[in-house]
């Protein structure tokens, strides 16, 4: 079992999702705000508010930078695989 991360006000499964869904092929262009997160999260019945300001304590300042450097940082610990390491 994969440790909680510290702070994350939602599960890593749905940290997961998140990830997975922003990182969809052929996404809506990135607004350089977090419409598609916070979409996301409402939609899901998750905590839209404290988890933008954890998104953007790790590193994240739109939609496209929760991939670029939140999932980046937090992944591989939720489960998911760089696009690297599948060959």
């Amino acid at each position: 079992m994969t440790a909680k991360i510290p702070g994350l006000p939602i599960s890593n499964d749905e940290l997961r999702a998140l990830f997975d869904h922003l990182d969809r092929a052929n996404p809506e262009p990135c607004t350089h705000t977090f419409k598609e997160t916070a979409k996301f999260l409402a939609a899901k019945s998750l905590p839209v508010e404290p988890m933008l300001n954890w998104l953007g304590n790790n590193g994240a300042g739109c939609d496209c930078e929760v991939i670029f450097n939140t999932d980046a940082r937090w992944g591989e610990q939720v489960g998911r695989t760089s696009p690297e390491g599948e060959l």
